[in-house]
Parts: structure tokens; C-alpha cells; sequence
């Protein structure tokens, strides 16, 4: 069995806390992006979650913002901004940022385990599909879960037109 990272140990740790059943899953290939997790997976590209880190600039402050996007999708940056809740301008951060804030590198960003604080943006295009599967916190381990589920683990708000093809 391959070695648990320690981020990948906080998102298990976090799956049965939250008295889930779901058990995360080992690839033997990267699931660096969207499509190699699919191809992993043997699975739709479209039920990968992209965990993708936004910053809103507000008068020289920045803003996470995390939206939940079908890996067959790329954001709608205009929607992203207006359901974040905050005024300012938008922008993908570096990886330092993604580090700081969510804890995990690009590449293995979980959904799970991001602070309340943070606005959570859910992509309405995800519900297509009965199971969708996101990152356990590294780029070799994943986890299986529902939509509704996603939505509860995460605390986050569904939002029609997150997406665009």
C-alpha cells in the first residue's frame, strides 16, 4: 500500500469525523489534472472536481474564494466574483497562496477541510452526474462521492452558471 501523506491523512481523518463512509483510493498514475484523474479512474472527465482557488482584491485586501468546478468546465470568472459575495478584482493565486490558505499543493487541493470562512462555490453542472470524485489531498489519492454529499461535506452554495464549456 503506498504511504499516506499527511494531507492526505487530514482529509481521511476528516471523511470519518463527519461519520461518512467513503474511503479514499490510491492511483497508481498522477491525478495532477482533471483528465489524467479521469483517465486514473476510467470515468467521465466531467465528474472530477477541480478544487480551484480564487482571490478577490478589495482595496488591497485579498479574499480566498473556492470554487467547485466539473473538470470538463473551465469558471465563469464574472459569475465566480459576483456569488463570492466581495467587490474587487479577481484572479487565479500562486501556489505559495494555495498553499497558505488551503494547506495542500496545486495539483491536490481537496474540497474537504477548507476553512468556513472561505466561500465555497459549488458548479450546478456537477449534479449530471451519480458519482463525482475529488482529491484526497495529494495527486495519487482520490475520494468517491455524491453530489448532495459534496455539498454537505463542504458547506458550500450551488451556483448556476459557475461554468462555462
Amino acid at each position: 500500500m503506498a504511504t499516506k501523506t499527511s494531507t492526505v491523512i487530514k482529509v481521511e481523518k476528516f471523511l470519518l469525523e463527519n461519520k461518512t463512509k467513503i474511503k479514499i483510493v490510491h492511483l497508481d498514475e498522477s491525478a495532477r489534472s482533471a483528465q489524467e484523474a479521469a483517465n486514473s479512474l476510467n470515468t467521465s472527465v466531467g465528474s472530477i472536481i477541480k478544487s480551484m482557488l480564487f482571490k478577490v482584491n478589495d482595496m488591497g485586501v485579498d479574499h480566498p474564494v473556492m470554487a467547485l468546478i466539473s473538470g470538463d468546465k473551465k469558471g465563469n470568472e464574472k459569475q465566480i466574483l459576483l456569488s463570492s459575495g466581495y467587490k474587487g478584482k479577481l484572479s487565479r493565486p500562486n501556489a505559495e497562496y494555495v498553499k497558505k490558505i488551503t494547506g495542500f499543493s496545486i495539483g491536490g487541493v481537496s474540497p474537504l477541510t477548507i476553512s468556513k470562512n472561505i466561500p465555497m462555490l459549488i458548479d450546478d453542472s456537477l449534479k449530471r452526474f451519480d458519482l463525482l470524485w475529488g482529491s484526497a489531498g495529494h495527486t495519487h489519492w482520490v475520494f468517491p462521492v455524491s453530489f448532495s454529499d459534496l455539498i454537505r461535506l463542504t458547506n458550500g452554495r450551488v451556483i448556476k452558471n459557475l461554468t462555462m464549456d
